[in-house]
């Protein structure tokens, strides 16, 4: 990933930190009035705000709330989530450390308005900074100039996914037809077959390549790549696997790609999701 959009992903965690701390002193003084209360000091309050706030955002760090690229289309909802879990975490955390030892509640209210001001400047930020990435994509700025391997209907679906996509990182220049077959390609152009790779890498300073098709040449192209220095990867769908259905695991100390194949559909499929979920949560077996 480029560094000035991890500079940015920075910035933005750094500012997230100040607006839900503040969120944390707004939340005191208008819980008790714009003066300092003697039946909760202030200089107690914000030493726990900080703490609150490390936990916060601790909390949506460790996550991944700030990935690269961030989550779209229907997953960008769980960017949601995580928001509002990681309050219901910190105020918890204010709640145990300071009030559960009183004999009197100070205020049940003020935990709301910690909850609802933080989470409003985190849904604020979180707007502010998609927009910039998004900005620096459409100017093709600090992405992947990526090259297509394939003229497939896989490559056809990836092309389309990515210029639809408004924040992941890549610009597609081209397609490679490894065997000069296709007639027509949608979404982008037809750059030649695979004895035009390098001139296509050199003249366009393609930094990505995507393996579509051509199973047999994976090796080179992975050699190619990497005396180049250029990002490689590859559809799943190349090896006739699907991407939710690969699973990572540990084998004798050895990492290997387990492929997983269920075939249920409807309310049995839904139904092993979650099974299927807990396992690999709490067992990590399939």
């Amino acid at each position: 990933m480029f560094r000035q959009w991890i500079w940015w992903r920075l910035f933005q965690i750094l500012l997230d930190a100040l607006g839900v701390y503040a969120a944390f002193l707004i939340a005191y003084f208008v819980r008790v009035g714009w003066i300092f209360s003697t039946d909760f000091p202030f200089l107690t309050f914000a030493l726990l705000a900080l703490a609150g706030t490390a936990v916060w955002i601790g909390f949506l760090v460790f996550t991944k709330y700030y990935r690269l690229p961030p989550r779209s289309g229907f997953r960008a909802w769980f960017e949601d989530a995580l928001a509002l879990t990681g309050g219901v975490v910190a105020v918890g955390f204010l709640i145990v450390s300071y009030f559960f030892p009183r004999e009197i509640l100070f205020s049940r209210l003020i935990g709301v308005y910690i909850f609802v001001f933080a989470n409003l400047w985190l849904w604020f930020s979180r707007i502010i900074f998609r927009e910039i990435l998004s900005r620096q994509k459409k100017r093709s700025k600090n992405v992947y100039k990526t090259l297509i391997i394939g003229a497939n209907r896989v490559a056809e679906k990836l092309v389309s996914k990515i210029q639809n996509d408004r924040f992941a990182p890549y610009k597609i220049v081209g397609v490679i037809d490894p065997y000069g077959l296709a007639k027509n390609f949608s979404g982008t152009q037809i750059l030649g077959k695979l004895d035009k790779l390098e001139k296509v890498c050199a003249d366009e300073k393609i930094s990505a390549i995507v393996q579509c098709d051509a199973f047999e040449h994976t090796l080179n192209l992975i050699s190619f790549c990497d005396e180049k220095k250029i990002k490689f990867q590859f559809d799943p769908a190349l090896r006739g696997i699907f991407e939710e259905n690969l699973r990572i695991r540990e084998v004798a100390g050895q990492t290997m790609i387990s492929f997983v194949q269920r075939d249920f559909s409807g309310v049995r499929k839904i139904k092993f999701r979650l099974v299927d979920w807990a396992l690999r949560q709490i067992f990590d077996v399939d």
